[in-house]
């Protein structure tokens, strides 16, 4: 071969032998398309929901929103909806989908292990662009892969529904003994604020101190209203005086009652009067030097009981909460929401016939050219001779004698 060769040298070869191309290109479309016809036909179920709200009450992804733990996210992982693909990626419900539809006996093999194997391989669950939740499952029977595919959504669905109930039975086991715990250190409080009560003789603490206050302030001003008449009466009558020594024996009196108000008794005259004290009655006097310490424990022992019956209170509302969400629990509420339920579908989903025929089509074109060019490379180079031909002679020659 000499000199540059041209588009149009190619253009010449490929019509040159065009009846090669042709029927090369015809027999091996009809090959392509007898075997296309010859393959098993395959069928694609498809299911969709809805992903999970984020504050969902239900199933897995509600009890890990309920837990007190700070929410972390890797990307677009960590989401209710990644959870519900995780679920039904899950081999508890590839082993259920496998023994419920036999699975072992229609693929044909002799392990559970392979029969899962076979069923995620023919299987696909993805959240879609559109944000829906997908389950596709590819079988040769159109009815088994839309049972497939819907049994797939009705599993993760019971899942959810099992977990919910037991977590809210969890839950509300949790509730009742906290509750008993709050009720009892309740009572507590309310025994020991009793107690505080019956021994400082504290009824109305707020009342009690305003009283006993405005007790000595009053006895604090009878005495300087008595004192200065007595100064009055000493300078005009003397101090043996009777009305001098009733006066003086007053403010002795006086003085007296405040210092037993002082100390929290009862504002009674002296025992020197010849006045006993009764046992019996209740000391509603509060002594004045104690007060602000009184003040302070009686408002622990207050807050203490206001604290603890507001948790009783809390918890029987969590309570009363959660028995509700049991009840819809158990009354079998669904927990997914069905956008599309799967249906036998009418078209195959592969083989694709037209592709095959397609791409077959168009290897023959390739291989046409390249066995043209091939075979036109040979011939002139066995035309032009010397040692190229000699080259290509002893090639050709070795593989006469590997097919012989």
């Amino acid at each position: 071969m000499r000199g540059e060769i041209s588009i149009l040298d190619y253009l010449y070869l490929l019509l040159r032998r065009w009846k090669f191309i042709a029927l090369n290109f015809v027999g091996v479309c009809i090959v392509a398309a007898v075997v296309s016809l010859l393959l098993p036909s395959w069928y694609t179920g498809r299911a969709t929901i809805l992903p999970p709200k984020e504050r969902e009450k239900y199933g897995l992804a509600g009890a890990l929103a309920e837990l007190p733990i700070p929410r972390f996210k890797l990307g677009e992982k960590g989401t209710p909806a990644d959870i519900y693909v995780g679920v039904l990626k899950s081999r508890r419900i590839a082993e259920a989908l496998v023994d419920s539809f036999d699975l072992m006996r229609v693929y044909k093999v002799k392990s559970k292990e392979k029969a899962i194997r076979t069923l995620k391989n023919r299987t696909k669950i993805e959240r879609t662009d559109e944000g829906l939740i997908s389950v596709s499952v590819t079988d040769r029977s159109p009815e088994r892969c839309a049972a497939l595919a819907n049994a797939y959504i009705e599993l993760l669905d019971r899942i959810n529904l099992d977990i919910s109930r037991r977590w809210q039975e969890d839950r509300y086991r949790y509730l009742l003994a906290q509750k008993k715990e709050a009720q009892d250190s309740l009572r507590a409080a309310q025994l020991a604020l009793q107690a505080f009560q019956e021994r400082y003789g504290v009824v109305s603490l707020e009342h009690q101190a305003q009283a006993v206050i405005e007790a000595a302030a009053e006895l604090q001003m009878e005495i300087m209203s008595l004192e200065l008449r007595l100064e009055s009466y000493l300078a005009s009558m003397g101090p043996t005086h009777p009305e001098v020594e009733l006066l003086k024996n007053r403010i002795r009196i006086r003085k007296e009652q405040l210092d037993r108000l002082r100390r929290g008794e009862l504002p009674k005259y002296a025992q020197s009067e010849g006045i006993p004290e009764d046992p019996d009655v209740e000391n509603l006097f509060l002594p004045i030097e104690s007060i602000p310490k009184l003040q302070m424990e009686y408002f622990r022992r207050e807050m203490t009981v206001k604290i603890w019956g507001a948790m009783v209170q809390f918890l029987s509302q969590k309570l009363e909460e959660t028995r509700l969400e049991m009840e819809k629990s158990f009354a079998s509420v669904s927990t997914v929401s069905w956008v599309d339920r799967a249906e036998p579908p009418e078209l195959r989903s592969k083989p694709k016939r037209r592709l095959i025929v397609m791409f077959a089509g168009m290897f023959s074109l390739v291989f046409s050219f390249f066995w043209i060019l091939t075979v036109e490379y040979v011939n002139a180079i066995r035309r032009e001779g010397g040692e190229k031909a000699e080259k290509m002679e002893r090639i050709l020659e070795i593989f006469r004698r590997k097919r012989a």
